[in-house]
């Protein structure tokens, strides 16, 4: 649902990894031995998702998520804006952080994330691209 990108590993960290590889200590391995703890159970992510439809979500802040997807559509900059399958995905990202952190913070943190997350194909212009415009958290 949220695209979070990841910068590439310096020199010396991709160089760890790579002699990690075909050794006991590599990520695979770490994880599939169990080396690597949960931070939740099973049963508590049920509950979890249980909960989701517990909560209310005003009308002022859906029709402000609807406006963000929609500006998409008509800024300069983009050449193919995001739909409202995106504007689902903000909302559920919003609520699942919501439910995380026990109160509604604020969505604009998660807008970018979900809006290059949920299949939105957000696409900027060329032009704007070779000025070095790009997506801002």
């Amino acid at each position: 649902m949220l695209k979070i990108t990841m910068k590439t590993p310096e020199r010396a960290e991709e160089l760890n990894l790579a002699q990690r590889t075909m050794t006991k200590e590599a990520p695979e391995t770490l994880l599939a031995s169990g080396a690597v703890q949960a931070v939740i159970n099973a049963e508590d992510l049920q509950e979890l998702r249980e909960q989701l439809s517990l909560i209310v979500v005003r009308d002022e802040l859906l029709a402000y998520l609807v406006d963000i997807v929609r500006a998409t559509r008509q800024h300069e900059s983009v050449l193919v804006g995001a739909g409202p399958r995106a504007t689902q995905s903000l909302i559920m990202g919003s609520g699942h952080a919501a439910l995380l952190r026990s109160r509604f913070r604020d969505s604009r943190r998660y807008q970018v994330h979900g809006l290059a997350g949920s299949g939105a194909r957000l696409i900027l212009r060329p032009e704007f691209e070779i000025e070095g415009l790009r997506w801002q958290k």
